[in-house]
């Protein structure tokens, strides 16, 4: 059932960018020199501001880091494989995108350390985002 609502939700998202793209597409045909533009290369001006936009604000993200955005990976991790740090990082992108649920019975299907990791990492995540909205 949860799984149903997270396509739902990912449905009106992506409806909604739809309808917005739409709306622009519609604003640009109607300037002269949009007028006689095929409709691909409409759509590629339409989303070059959107993703010049994100990569900015990505950039900014990147350069001034909160707690919550940082490393998440454990210290014991540190001497480990790049295989076990990408799997715990995985699995906690997992957690913020699909919820808790869906990356539990991902971790499930892993080893134990990778699981014990996981567990460690996701509450160092958690800990500093719930500080962050004033929760904790």
């Amino acid at each position: 059932m949860s799984e149903l609502n997270s396509q739902n939700i990912e449905h009106k998202v992506l409806e909604a960018d739809i309808e917005r793209l739409s709306k622009e597409i519609a604003e640009k045909r109607s300037l002269l020199e949009h007028k006689d533009l095929p409709d691909r290369e409409l759509v590629k001006q339409t989303l070059h501001p959107i993703i010049k936009q994100a990569v900015v604000q990505s950039q900014a993200a990147a350069n001034q880091p909160s707690p919550a955005q940082s490393n998440v990976l454990p210290d014991y991790l540190q001497d480990s494989s790049a295989d076990v740090k990408l799997q715990v990082e995985e699995l906690v992108d997992l957690t913020l995108h699909q919820g808790i649920e869906k990356a539990v019975k991902a971790a499930g299907k892993t080893n134990a350390f990778v699981l014990d990791a996981f567990h460690d990492a996701l509450t160092d995540k958690l800990h500093g985002v719930l500080k962050q909205k004033g929760i904790l």
